[in-house]
């Protein structure tokens, strides 16, 4: 299931991805990889969200980590490229842009939900991925313009989600 999103997702960023301003992009692309990526070593084992291999993910995305890995590394780029390549000018029209990406990733969220690739544990649900994928979206682009704001705004969240989940301090 994993691997039929990244397939969807590159050819999505083939056809609508402003590609040759990557470079633009890349800070902030690395923000939400960073980001990503303590979420997976800070929370190791006490994961809220865990995917799972099904169908043909047994071959090609096998293992928690390797599906992860894979959406940082291929479904990141290529979404980053489509939202910040076109992200709107005015007010109203960004927020509706940052609603239908949030909207985009909660469809394939519950997709996955449905299948059994994604399973949700102490008390994560897919309210709170809706909400997490808004705060996301919002934070990207501030990171493109403010990188501080975004970070601060970033640690602020970790500090939310941290007091209502309580996790156990990583080893």
């Amino acid at each position: 299931m994993q691997t039929s999103f990244v397939v969807f997702f590159i050819i999505v960023s083939l056809l609508f991805g402003a590609w040759k301003r990557l470079n633009e992009f890349y800070p902030t692309l690395l923000f939400w990889i960073i980001g990503d990526l303590l979420y997976a070593s800070l929370l190791h084992d006490f994961r809220v969200w865990e995917f799972r291999p099904v169908w043909i993910d047994h071959f090609i995305l096998p293992t928690h980590t390797i599906i992860a890995t894979a959406i940082a590394f291929l479904i990141y780029p290529s979404v980053i490229v489509v939202y910040l390549g076109r992200f709107p000018k005015t007010i109203f029209k960004r927020i509706g842009w940052v609603v239908f990406w949030a909207l985009i990733f909660e469809g394939i969220e519950l997709i996955a939900y449905f299948n059994k690739s994604i399973i949700h544990q102490y008390g994560w649900t897919l309210a709170y991925s809706f909400l997490f994928n808004l705060v996301t979206f919002s934070l990207l682009p501030i990171h493109k313009w403010k990188p501080w704001a975004a970070w601060v705004l970033t640690f602020i969240s970790i500090l939310l989600l941290w007091i209502i989940f309580d996790p156990p301090l990583p080893q």
